[in-house]
């Protein structure tokens, strides 16, 4: 359902450093663009700007959050499906994509450090991210909602074995003799 290039550009952003930036992608995966004296040249040349970084990481982004949609909008995630494999299955790819999703968006943050003197880029990398909160926040609430049903059915299964295991218990009772009060007197 998550296809591995979008989870190898998020795992991509999340890893970007502060003063770091991207470099174009070809093949739709993005790549760290590590400084080096030639760094400028070869940017301008590959037609490589930050308008460009902007883009392939709004295009993640959007990708992202139409798999985040495709996923709930599932027939699966679905009360009749609860115990059924599917069910189960998409609510681990909502686990992995939230959480590679929630840590990539620390890397734009950190890509918005590196272009802090530049008020466009700044502009358009807030709005990346208020997209990315919005939808972490949005997903979160959603994938609270089905997994306290999972949840609250192995608490009831949990009750009900320790009701078993209390009631299996023998308690045994101290056998305490009476006392024989013609002891000593003669």
């Amino acid at each position: 359902m998550i296809s591995d290039k979008l989870l190898i550009n998020l795992k991509i952003l999340s890893k970007i450093q502060k003063n770091s930036k991207i470099t174009r992608s070809y093949d739709g995966i993005i790549s760290l663009d590590y400084i080096s004296f030639y760094q400028p040249v070869k940017r301008f040349i590959g037609n490589d700007s930050r308008r460009q970084a902007v883009f392939e990481i709004n295009s993640i982004v959007a990708e992202a959050i139409e798999t985040f949609k495709h996923i709930l909008n599932c027939k699966f995630i679905n009360k009749q499906y609860i115990h059924s494999d599917e069910y189960q299955k998409c609510c681990e790819n909502i686990q992995i994509l939230l959480e590679e999703f929630s840590l990539a968006k620390g890397g734009v943050e950190n890509l918005k450090f590196t272009y802090q003197n530049d008020q466009n880029t700044v502009s358009q990398l807030d709005i990346i991210l208020l997209k990315m909160s919005t939808t972490i926040k949005d997903v979160s609430t959603k994938l609270n909602i089905l997994n306290p049903i999972q949840h609250q059915e192995s608490k009831l299964n949990d009750i009900d074995n320790t009701i078993s295991d209390l009631t299996s218990i023998k308690v045994e009772t101290p056998n305490f003799e009476e006392p024989d009060i013609n002891m000593g007197i003669v």
